[in-house]
């Protein structure tokens, strides 16, 4: 038996929070690590104590082995804990910990060594008469024998990073023509993310679902399954809703599963939390092993909610040397769990990472309900990491009451400052088809032309007068602060008679948008125009806003009446941003003033126009095309990495390159000029 009383993290965010509370229930101090960009992070307050340890960029921080043992060796810890991503499977980090006799709360350097190469695993795997997809994993990584071997396994087929999981790396092929660029994109994401270029082909399965079991060993010869759980619903192989136990599987090939992951767990006396992963072909029942995880999942909430397990505090305790206190027959699913993935990002445009700070947050409480987080009111989104903000997990009796009880807490789940995606969780909650057979086609066929939000202008309508009311109480105008102007536009207009008329602009992906706003003390008429002089059209909302109260007269919400009917909103503003947050809608607005707004494009931020521009703050990996190169609408020019994530920038307009402005290589900000395009009919 080991002690461990101080155990660091070598994580950060949701997973950090998540193994500090395991450690105040085992009395045992925490110590978080943090860059420079996560110095005010919500792991590192709610540590006992944090140790920083490099520049903002993993590679200089939480990828660093050196840097988390510097860091463990500083405050004398007696284990690290690495969660899942970064180092969670480095035998680099294991290799540091045995030498300098650190525990590693985790799998031995072998079974991770073992399963971190995809093709390695999956020759294990052939060995112990595992199924596995048919495909190819061999030595040879050059591009002549990749296609060769891609041809004979037959189109469409999947290129896969051998060195990672996460989709990152992943790229369908459906005809040989398009295998050289989706080898040089799977290669370059996945040398990025995981310091490991080389990939297996496999064949692609048309309807395939991603079902995965949850193994549990001890190092003294118990090896046991906690249950299964199903991850079809994936985006860019993304998981985005996962859910325990799996539902519409034949017990046969449930059992299978079972037999298949314990039997791989034994082969590698297989010590801690891991997770199989297998591809079960929705149409033959075929089941085939994909990967196995030497970590804890992100997922692991939904297994803990149905067995009563607490998973990082068995990892903790197999660590120190104790044998589990479970046997196969006490793993028994209590009802159904299901997890949401809340992201920063936007659904509406084609799921663009989202960076800022958080101004708004309030998590649901409820029965049932479970919120894993790694932030608070005040975090700052950055593109250094990932973009998840928060899982939120349900259980109840059946599925179909985890899911009601998910989709409420998604609907009061209130995060302003940046977009999330949980309007679109909602919609994948609420369709028919989540209560059939899922696959990871799920999303692509119930949403074939892309997810858009609903009542957009009305939201925009809400947040323009819950400015103008903001604006009116600090007896100043939204439109400007010139000394005429901020003495109240309103009341200026007012006394000589005359409706008050009061100007915005709101700040669109186009360009601005005018708003007109009349009336005041809560009652006002927001007008929307679109276009201009006599083609402009306009739509028209009468929206009273006031504040609600609880019973101790504290304002608590906002409270809107709109057509007919009441909400209660949270509405955060600092400027002209206005965040807003309700049941069905979550955005930030931004608006400008009178000067601002006849700055024309300047003030309308990363108008598209003609020019190839950054979509947020990242590294140009690649530029395809050179001065006096003819380009056509759509086509990329450049390749950006940013928050993890490899974004091919199209060019917006058909014409002639004029000007190349970066090279591969160059950190470029948000909304970056990269390609200057004379379009054709200014080059005619």
């Amino acid at each position: 038996m080991s002690t461990i009383k101080r155990l660091l993290i070598a994580n950060r965010g949701e997973i950090a929070c998540r193994v500090i509370r395991a450690c105040k229930r085992l009395g045992i101090e925490s110590v978080a690590v943090y860059s420079e960009a996560d110095r005010h992070s919500l792991h590192v307050q709610q540590a006992d104590m944090a140790v920083h340890i490099g520049g903002a960029a993993a590679n200089e921080s939480y990828l660093d082995a050196n840097a988390i043992l510097a860091a463990a060796q500083k405050i004398s810890a007696d284990a690290i804990h690495p969660g899942y991503g970064f180092l969670s499977e480095s035998t680099a980090l294991i290799s540091l910990c045995e030498k300098n006799g650190i525990i590693f709360v985790g799998p031995s350097m072998e079974s991770i060594a073992a399963m971190g190469s995809k093709i390695e695993a999956k020759a294990i795997a052939q060995a112990l008469d595992i199924p596995t997809v048919p495909g190819y994993n061999g030595d040879a990584q050059d591009l002549e024998t990749l296609l060769t071997k891609g041809n004979a396994v037959g189109f469409p087929l999947l290129i896969k990073a051998s060195a990672g999981g996460g989709g990152k790396g992943m790229r369908i092929v459906h005809e040989a023509c398009e295998f050289e660029g989706a080898l040089k994109q799977a290669r370059q994401e996945a040398s990025s993310a995981f310091g490991d270029d080389r990939v297996l082909l496999e064949k692609y399965i048309v309807r395939p679902r991603h079902i995965e079991v949850q193994l549990l060993g001890d190092g003294h010869g118990n090896m046991l399954h906690l249950l299964d759980r199903e991850c079809s619903i994936q985006r860019n192989y993304q998981k985005v809703i996962e859910e325990a136990p799996v539902s519409h599987l034949d017990d046969d090939v449930r059992q299978q599963l079972f037999d298949c992951a314990v039997r791989l767990g034994r082969h590698l006396g297989y010590r801690g939390a891991g997770t199989v992963e297998f591809i079960l072909d929705a149409d033959s029942r075929e089941a085939y092993f994909l990967e196995m995880n030497t970590r804890l999942q992100v997922e692991h909430p939904t297994t803990e909610l149905i067995t009563g397990i607490d998973l990082v505090e068995c990892q903790i305790r197999v660590a120190r040397g104790e044998a589990l206190l479970y046997t196969q027959q006490d793993i028994r699913a209590n009802g159904h769990a299901i997890e949401a993935r809340v992201n920063a990002e936007d659904p509406a445009n084609d799921y663009l990472p989202e960076i800022g700070t958080i101004t708004l947050y309030r998590e649901p409480i409820a029965e049932g309900l479970r919120i894993d987080s790694g932030v608070a009111q005040g975090s700052e989104i950055t593109p250094y990491y990932d973009s998840l903000v928060a899982k939120i997990i349900a259980h109840g009796g059946s599925r179909g009451l985890a899911a009601q009880r998910l989709l409420q807490g998604l609907n009061n789940f209130a995060i302003g400052g940046v977009k999330t995606n949980q309007e679109f969780l909602t919609s994948i909650l609420t369709r028919p088809a989540f209560h059939q057979e899922l696959t990871t086609q799920y999303l692509a066929q119930q949403f074939p032309n892309g997810w858009q939000p609903w009542g957009e202008s009305m939201h925009a309508a809400i947040a323009a007068a819950a400015l103008a009311m903001q604006q009116e109480s600090a007896g100043c105008n939204p439109v400007s602060g010139t000394p005429w102007q901020t003495m109240g536009g309103w009341r200026l207009t007012q006394l000589a008679g005359t409706v008050a008329t009061s100007h915005l602009w709101l700040k669109t992906a186009n360009g601005l948008q005018a708003m007109q706003i009349q009336g005041r003390h809560g009652n006002y008429f927001v007008t929307l125009v679109e276009g201009c002089d006599d083609g402009a059209k306009s739509v028209s909302f009468p929206i009273k806003l006031y504040h609600s109260t609880d019973s101790n007269g504290l304002q608590r919400q906002w409270r809107v009446e709109l057509e007919g009917t009441h909400r209660n909103l949270d509405i955060a503003i600092v400027g002209k941003q206005v965040a807003l947050s309700s049941p069905r809608l979550r955005r930030s607005y931004q608006f400008v003033g009178l000067e601002e707004s006849q700055l024309g494009e300047a003030a309308a931020g990363k108008s598209a126009g003609n020019d190839v521009r950054a979509a947020m703050p990242g590294l140009v990996t690649d530029v395809l095309v050179r001065e006096g190169d003819r380009v056509e609408a759509g086509q990329t020019g450049a390749v950006m990495e940013a928050m993890k994530l490899i974004h091919n920038l199209p060019c917006p307009v058909a014409g002639v390159v004029a000007q190349v402005r970066v090279v591969a290589g160059d950190n470029v900000e948000d909304g970056a000029i990269l390609i200057s395009i004379q379009p054709d009919d200014e080059s005619l």
